[in-house]
C-alpha cells in the first residue's frame, strides 16, 4: 500500500477524471429527453462550470505530482507510449470539445438543435477519454493491469459518477422538475445503472483474477490485505448512488396544464408560465368551491423550493460515487506488483 501513498494525486485523478467528464453524459441525456425553457438553460450553463472546475483540480493534481522526477519515472515507467499519446490526446480533444461547447453556451450563440448535438458529441467524447485512460494502464508493464477489463471499468466509472454530476448541475440550476415531466429519470438511471453494472463487474474481476494469480504462487495468501474492505466500499457506494439518483427523481412534476388559474392544489402542479398570472397576494385561501388558492408569491416559493429539493441528496450521491470511485482507484494501484 505503501505505493499506493505515493500515488494519491493520480489516484484522485483518475477518479476524478471520468466523473467530470461523464457529468456531459447526464447532460445530454436531458437536452435529447427534454426541452428546457430559454431561462432554465442559462442557468444549467452557468452551472456546467462546476463539472469543468472538477476536471481542472484533478488535472492540476497529475501535473503537480509529475513535475517531479522521481514520480514521472514511476508512472511513465513501463507504459506504452502510443497508448499515453492517445489518452493525452483524448484530454485535450475533450477538453477541447467540452470548453467550446461551454463558452458558445455561454454567449448565447447555440440553437437547441446545435446544443443537443453537441452535448452528444461531447458526452461521447466524455466516454472515449475515459476508455483512453483505461488502455494507457492496461498497456503497461504490470501484469495485473494487463487486461480489457481495465478500460471497460473506466467506461462504467465514466457512466455511473458522471450522470449523478450531470444531474446534480440540473438540480443546481432548478432544472430539475422540468426534467421530471419528461423521459429523462429513465434515461438517466438506465445510462447510469449500465455504467455502475460495467463499474463492479471490473472492479470484481480484476481482484478475483489477482487473488487467483497470487493464490497459485502462495496458497492462502491475499492478494492485497484488507482487499475485500475496499471492494465492498466501492460496490456499496455505487448501489447507494444509484438509490439517492432514484430518489432525487421523486417529488411534484411540472406540467403544462390546462387547468384553471387559482384552482390547482399546489404550486408544483402548476404551469410554469402562470405562477405570474396569479394574484400578488401572498396568502393561501379557498375559494367558494372549497379548492385552495396560491397567491403569486406563495407559488413562486413553491416552484423554487421544489426546484432546489433534490440538491442536498443528489450532493451525497456525488459525495458517495466519488469515494467509491476512491476505493476502486486505492484496490487498482494496490495491485501494481
Amino acid at each position: 500500500m505503501d505505493l499506493v501513498y505515493m500515488q494519491l494525486p493520480l489516484v484522485f485523478f483518475t477518479a476524478a477524471a471520468p466523473m467530470a467528464s461523464g457529468a456531459f453524459i447526464g447532460l445530454a441525456c436531458a437536452f435529447l429527453t427534454t426541452r428546457f425553457s430559454v431561462d432554465t438553460l442559462r442557468r444549467i450553463d452557468r452551472w456546467t462550470l462546476l463539472p469543468l472546475a472538477i476536471l481542472a483540480v484533478g488535472v492540476v493534481a497529475a501535473v503537480v505530482f509529475l513535475a517531479s522526477p522521481q514520480s514521472e519515472l514511476l508512472v511513465i515507467q513501463g507504459i506504452d507510449p502510443g497508448a499515453f499519446g492517445f489518452a493525452a490526446f483524448m484530454a485535450v480533444a475533450f477538453a477541447v470539445v467540452a470548453l467550446v461547447y461551454w463558452i458558445v453556451a455561454m454567449i448565447g450563440r447555440l440553437s437547441y438543435g446545435a446544443r443537443k448535438a453537441f452535448a452528444t458529441v461531447a458526452a461521447v467524447s466524455a466516454v472515449v477519454y475515459a476508455v483512453s485512460i483505461g488502455v494507457a494502464y492496461m498497456m503497461s508493464a504490470v501484469p495485473l493491469w494487463a487486461s480489457i477489463i481495465v478500460p471497460i471499468g473506466f467506461a462504467g466509472f465514466s457512466l455511473a459518477s458522471g450522470v449523478p454530476l450531470g444531474m446534480l448541475v440540473l438540480a443546481l440550476a432548478k432544472a430539475l422538475p422540468e426534467a421530471r415531466a419528461t423521459r429523462f429519470g429513465a434515461t438517466a438511471l438506465v445510462v447510469a445503472l449500465v455504467g455502475t453494472v460495467a463499474a463492479i463487474f471490473a472492479v470484481t474481476v480484476q481482484l478475483l483474477n489477482a487473488q487467483a494469480t497470487i493464490a497459485a504462487f502462495f496458497p492462502g495468501a491475499d492478494a492485497v490485505p484488507g482487499s475485500w474492505v475496499w471492494l465492498i466500499v466501492s460496490i456499496a457506494g455505487f448501489v447507494a448512488t444509484l438509490a439517492l439518483m432514484r430518489g432525487s427523481l421523486n417529488g411534484p412534476r411540472v406540467e403544462r396544464s390546462a387547468a384553471p388559474l387559482g384552482s390547482t392544489a399546489g404550486a408544483a402542479a402548476m404551469p410554469w408560465d402562470s405562477v405570474d398570472a396569479l394574484d400578488d397576494d401572498p396568502i393561501s385561501r379557498r375559494d367558494d368551491a372549497g379548492f385552495r388558492v396560491v397567491g403569486a408569491e406563495r407559488a413562486r416559493a413553491d416552484v423554487d423550493a421544489d426546484a432546489v429539493s433534490a440538491v442536498p441528496m443528489l450532493v451525497i450521491a456525488n459525495v458517495v460515487v466519488l469515494a467509491a470511485l476512491v476505493a476502486a482507484r486505492v484496490l487498482f494501484y494496490a495491485l501494481q506488483f
